[in-house]
């Protein structure tokens, strides 16, 4: 779509004929119309989302988020959707870096940008709706992004001190749009135009740790300046079962649920679930499961067809929860989505990995970067006194 802006492909959009005599359901309608309305405040918007995402999320690790105010959010609206891709982008980017502070400080786990269009809500599943899809996802990344593939982006963490030990973690990028409403993905909708989500369930545990540590430091000092809610999430094998759960709970659509736990393979050798899950579970697989649409793929292209059951040639996928607690070396996605990566750690010089980390962050500090002299208080206090 390099020569055709998102500004001219919505001037493409075609009203979808279905949606038009069948309606949103209630829940999506009266939250839809309060943000799609451009006299709406941004704050308002915010907390609209908040609380429509805190209960109708089937996603137990995006209620939780919402609920915990662990979200930071990008609003596009109407005219700003009409504006340049470039503009579009920039506001994209400087709401990314919002959240990547506040993930750095421990303060959000998850971004979501929203497109507050209603000729999006009510346009067909089409090609031009995908390709504003696959636009505004690749002006948010930076990257060519493609159909049915993993798109990941990053978020971060530092621990406070004066080592500023720092993890990373990749995350997953995720589509939501208000066409899913009533179509077999229904799963995948929100008030809105249309919408892509990030949520990482490594940095919420770690992050509610830490939050948690500074808060008994706090008490122990008696500088604690109130109570604190301990996190809900506060161990990778708690995620596991929060992610089980949100497989289980998944809406019946027009075709019946999208995903689903599967039994316990019959047979010895399989080891043992590294927690005790609830009785519900004690028959299902706690490695993987299944799903009519791939989970982790940014655009599945069964989204953006106007089919309302699901059809009889998709196959489902294998889908796995392993990355939330199998440490073996093949898997390294334990270390990169669950547990975290250390990037900067310069006392820990006894990892090779570490050590070669703490080499670039050193040769680091001789290049040059640009200040505001307002926030380098020793050179305010000489220019003062000069």
């Amino acid at each position: 779509m390099s020569s055709r802006t998102i500004s001219t492909v919505i001037q493409q959009l075609t009203e979808d004929p279905w949606r038009a005599q069948v309606g949103f359901s209630h829940e999506i309608q009266s939250a839809l119309e309060l943000i799609l309305n451009p006299s709406t405040p941004d704050a308002v918007v915010v907390q609209t989302l908040g609380e429509w995402l805190s209960k109708n999320q089937p996603c137990l690790f995006g209620r939780i988020a919402a609920k915990k105010g662990l979200l930071s959010y990008c609003l596009l609206s109407e005219d700003e959707l009409a504006d340049s891709d470039e503009a579009i982008a920039q506001k994209i980017q400087s709401s990314r870096r919002e959240w990547t502070r506040r993930g750095f400080e421990g303060k959000a786990s998850g971004f979501i940008i929203v497109l507050r269009s209603r000729a999006l809500a009510t346009a067909a599943p089409d090609a031009a709706v995908k390709a504003i899809a696959q636009r505004v996802c690749s002006l948010y990344l930076q990257e060519d992004v493609s159909m049915d593939k993993i798109a990941l982006d990053r978020t971060y963490l530092e621990q406070p001190g004066n080592r500023h030990t720092t993890w990373e973690w990749v995350t997953g990028v995720n589509y939501f749009s208000s066409q899913g409403d009533k179509r077999w993905w229904q799963d995948h909708r929100i008030p809105a135009g249309m919408a892509f989500s990030v949520n990482s369930v490594g940095h919420m545990v770690k992050s509610g740790r830490l939050a948690r540590a500074m808060h008994d430091l706090e008490e122990a000092m008696e500088t604690a300046q109130g109570d604190m809610t301990n996190p809900v999430v506060d161990s990778l094998e708690k995620a596991l079962e929060l992610a089980m759960r949100t497989i289980a709970l998944a809406s019946d659509g027009p075709s019946g649920k999208a995903t689903a736990l599967v039994p316990w393979p019959s047979g010895d050798g399989i080891p043992r679930c590294p927690v005790t899950l609830p009785a519900a579970f004690a028959d299902k697989d706690y490695r993987g499961y299944q799903g009519w649409y791939h989970t982790d793929y940014t655009l599945p292209s069964e989204y953006f067809i106007p089919d309302v059951e699901r059809p009889a040639s998709i196959r489902t996928n294998a889908l796995d929860f392993t990355y939330l607690f199998d440490k073996s070396l093949d898997n390294p996605d334990f270390e990169r989505m669950g547990r975290g990566r250390i990037i900067r750690d310069p006392a820990a010089t006894t990892d090779p990995e570490l050590q070669e980390a703490y080499k670039w962050h050193k040769r680091l500090r001789g290049e040059a970067s640009e200040v505001e002299i307002d926030h380098v208080p020793r050179l305010c206090e000489a220019l003062r006194n000069h």
